[in-house]
């Protein structure tokens, strides 16, 4: 596994460095045999230390933790139990979900994006909107609503499409602002 670390304001010696390879490690390895990347970014936040664990276990998982600590050791060890704790619950789920079909198939969507000719003279433009930003592709996983809400929780998004594999269409979850998830069905066109 790769493993990367950064420090804003924060220098990354050797004995900090083996002690976040080794505590990362040991959490991920406990769940998933071959990791394929890890992120670590500490910064100095006031008198305190900050870490984020960025962790990719396995294709179309990341998973994200962070800590705050007066020392950066401290700091790293709380994200990393925020991890451990995250891959634990997340493989408990997927051992629930097997034989089903699962997020690790997934299919590639494309979205067009569409020039549109106008003449400038002729068009409003407001200047305080929101820029809007196109992909070119997206992972969408096919999978149940159930596994659509894990996987969001897991990479800690607020919303999450997917394609429902119980019918076949494309779906979306999204964490409301009171707290619950909400799930939009297309209506079918009859």
């Amino acid at each position: 596994m790769q493993i990367t670390l950064t420090g804003k304001q924060v220098d990354i010696g050797e004995k900090l460095r083996s002690h976040v390879e080794e505590g990362v490690l040991a959490s991920v390895n406990k769940y998933f045999p071959a990791p394929i990347s890890c992120t670590v970014a500490f910064s100095k936040e006031g008198d305190n230390f900050s870490a984020e664990v960025t962790v990719h276990p396995a294709r179309n998982i990341v998973l994200k933790g962070s800590g705050i600590a007066s020392d950066p050791y401290s700091a790293f060890d709380d994200a990393n139990i925020h991890i451990a704790t995250r891959l634990r619950r997340h493989k408990t789920k997927l051992n629930d979900h097997k034989g089903k079909t699962g997020l690790a198939e997934a299919e590639i969507a494309n979205e067009s994006v569409y020039s549109l000719h106008i003449n400038a003279d002729e068009m409003e433009i407001d200047e305080s909107a929101p820029l809007t930003i196109a992909e070119t592709e997206a992972n969408i996983p096919v999978c149940t609503v159930s596994e659509a809400v894990m996987h969001m929780d897991l990479v800690n998004e607020c919303a999450l499409m997917f394609r429902n594999s119980a019918n076949n269409h494309i779906s979306m979850v999204y964490r409301r602002k009171d707290g619950n998830i909400g799930w939009v069905e297309p209506k079918s066109a009859n």
